[in-house]
């Protein structure tokens, strides 16, 4: 009997070798895994450059300016004694508009000017008639325009006197 109690202990022995050898084999795998991700994420975190995804992101766009003559105008104004003197630059959404600008600019200054002095002073001397002043600029030039359009108008000079 002591011999069948021998041989099974062996049997455990072996049993319990095994089942410690099988956990060793699968810890290993596991930190193996682990240092692998972690090299891996490190590799394109740090060493890579951009992806061609990130590559093909549009970068932020250089804005287009386009700067005008000053106008000066006389404003419709009863009696006529107040003038309108104001400098524009506009920004375009397409590098062709600005050589369009200076070859039109006959057209440009005229659709401008007939806009400014058909103005009143109380039609641009608030904040909301500027903003006004600059959308119906966009808009007549949108028209004459045909490379591109404007974005946004910009008033670097406006005196009223």
């Amino acid at each position: 009997m002591a011999a069948k109690k021998g041989a099974g202990e062996e049997k455990g022995g072996e049993g319990g070798k095994k089942g410690s050898s099988l956990m060793k084999i699968i810890l290993l795998a596991v930190i193996l895994g682990l240092l692998g991700g972690g090299g891996y994420f490190g590799y394109v975190k740090f060493v890579k450059g951009p992806s061609d995804a990130e590559a093909a992101k549009p970068q932020k766009q250089e804005k287009i300016i386009c700067e005008l003559e000053p106008f000066l105008v006389n404003l419709a104004d009863v009696g006529g004694k107040r003038y309108l003197k104001v400098t524009l630059k506009l920004e375009v959404n397409n590098p062709l508009v600005p050589a369009e600008v200076t070859t039109r600019g006959f057209e440009v200054r005229d659709s401008i000017l007939m806009l400014l002095s058909g103005k009143e002073y109380n039609d641009i001397a608030s904040s909301g008639g500027k903003i006004t002043l600059k959308r119906e600029i966009i808009s007549q030039l949108n028209r004459i325009l045909k490379q591109g359009q404007i974005r946004e108008v910009y008033f670097t000079d406006f005196i009223v006197q």
